[in-house]
């Protein structure tokens, strides 16, 4: 396998097939950076062009747009607080409160670090135990997917903020919502209010956009009308502030060890993504931090657990689609197009059949992750002052951006509408205190938790059981029991903390 990895850097260093490479990371990390136009449509873009090119060629211009992509939603999410793409949605929360404080660049590079660093890692468990992980993954039926999405319902309390309650609230509304459409099994229309388009459900991108994007706009609005805040992001007020220090790397890299960990276990398993991977990531590093408080508030580590953990998923996803020929999320669905186009079938038997175009796909995912330095490097500096622009400038510039990534994705007005109306509600969320977070959280899980439980009461004719039947079912209850005390454990020592405060100022007042 070595000697056809180094077979695969030559190829791909070839000036013919190189080039492809340079446009696919370049496509992607634009196109990522564009709220509502993600990675995924960077690659379906291109795969009409992969009639014309050869296996190689395709590939490596495919995994470079997918890596691209998946950092170049990072880019808008710190310096406009808008995600380009879902999995960046994680990245807002630390990226964007880190740009106004004037250290933007230092957030853009961290964010690169780490996305290099996860994806490098993935491709290194690909390339050695891709065929051993993807058969464990096949062990993992309907109970043991209910179970690890309960597991990952606990994010929730961790993403909540100073209130359990408001976060279960936001969750509840996001499990709601995401159960609007076609019921998964009857094919009866649930809470569409007589509206058809409804019946295919709410799209992700719609709702996020709506939810995390231009709520935050509205927010902002607001809050410079008042005279709160400044109508730009300050720059830097300091030469450190535009520069990411290796010894602010070494200070994350734990995190991104565990980040690139969890993205990779995530990227194995068909249907989760990289979406979820950031969250998890994210949600683990704060609990394992020593200083949780500071996330939320413009922590490095914050975007270094998120980013880690969405680029893992890059390699990881493969692991199915090559070892198994079943697809990981949508990108691995559409390549397998790609792989039918050129004559491929995915699966055990293309390592026989075309090891020299597995071989490519490897080194070209990841030669990615060092071209996407490069190219980063040289639109950062236009990116960052972009960010730097007043908000006569900015603000319309990205509704307008929101507005047209949402009718360009169906083409139908009713997406719109759809973004307005979450926009009015994360913008209420965030007024009472509540994260929209939470309720992003909630409707990702929610088809996922939904198909899963019913999957499984109907194998096991109703029996719950089930959900206890297997040794990956009693772990995930057991991290799951874990996690909720490491949660409720970290809120008793807050009040208590809280309460010495005040009792310490009632004295010194007395005194």
């Amino acid at each position: 396998m070595i000697e056809l990895l180094f077979a695969g850097f030559a190829t791909i260093l070839d000036p013919n097939n190189f080039l492809f490479l340079v446009l696919g990371v370049s496509a992607g990390l634009i196109l990522g950076a564009i709220p509502g136009l993600t990675a995924t449509m960077a690659i379906a873009l291109i795969i009409p062009l992969t009639y014309y090119m050869t296996p190689v060629q395709a590939f490596t211009m495919i995994m470079g747009a997918f890596n691209g992509g998946t950092f170049g939603g990072s880019i808008s999410a710190i310096l406009i607080g808008t995600p380009g793409t879902p999995a960046a949605a994680a990245t807002v929360s630390d990226g964007f409160k880190l740009a106004l404080q004037g250290k933007a660049g230092k957030a853009v590079k961290m964010a690169l670090a780490a996305s290099v660093s996860g994806c490098l890692f993935s491709c290194v468990v690909l390339i050695l135990v891709a065929e051993p992980i993807a058969r464990y993954a096949l062990k993992f039926g309907p109970p043991e997917y209910t179970v690890l999405m309960v597991f990952s319902l606990t994010i929730i309390g961790s993403a909540s903020g100073d209130s359990i309650l408001k976060g279960m609230i936001g969750g509840i509304f996001g499990l709601l919502f995401g159960v609007v459409g076609l019921d998964l099994f009857l094919s009866v229309p649930r809470f569409t209010f007589g509206v058809n388009y409804l019946s295919s459900g709410i799209n992700l991108i719609v709702m996020l956009i709506g939810a995390l994007a231009f709520s935050e706009i509205l927010v902002q609005l607001e809050s410079v009308a008042r005279g709160k805040t400044s109508g730009h992001l300050p720059p830097p007020a300091e030469k450190n502030d535009s520069i990411l220090l290796f010894k602010e790397y070494k200070e994350s890299f734990r995190t991104i060890v565990r980040s690139a960990f969890l993205g990779c276990g995530i990227g194995a398993l068909p249907g989760l993504g990289p979406t979820l991977a950031a969250y998890v990531g994210y949600d683990m590093a704060k609990r394992n931090s020593k200083t949780p408080e500071k996330f939320g508030t413009g922590c490095l580590e914050g975007v270094a657990a998120a980013e880690t953990a969405n680029n893992a998923v890059c390699g990881a996803n493969l692991i199915p689609l090559l070892a198994l020929g079943v697809p990981g999320d949508a990108v691995a669905a559409i390549m397998i197009g790609a792989f039918m186009i050129q004559g491929l079938t995915p699966g055990p038997l293309i390592f026989r059949e075309a090891p020299d175009v597995v071989a490519g796909l490897y080194a070209g995912l990841i030669l990615s992750n060092f071209l996407l330095v490069i190219v980063t490097f040289v639109f950062i500096r236009g990116f960052t002052k972009l960010g730097q622009l007043p908000t006569t400038v900015i603000f319309p510039a990205v509704i307008a951006f929101c507005f047209i990534g949402v009718y360009g994705m169906g083409q139908n007005s009713t997406d719109l509408w759809i973004m307005l109306f979450f926009a009015a509600i994360g913008y209420v969320m965030v007024k009472f205190g509540y994260s929209p977070s939470t309720m992003m959280i909630g409707f990702i899980l929610s088809p996922l938790f939904e198909e899963n439980f019913r999957q499984s009461l109907i194998i096991s004719k109703n029996s719950y059981t089930v959900f206890f039947s297997s040794y990956i079912c009693i772990f995930f209850w057991a991290i799951t029991a874990y996690s909720l005390f490491t949660i409720l454990r970290a809120r008793f020592r807050r009040l208590a903390a809280l309460r010495a405060l005040e009792e310490a100022e009632e004295n010194a007042a007395a005194g």
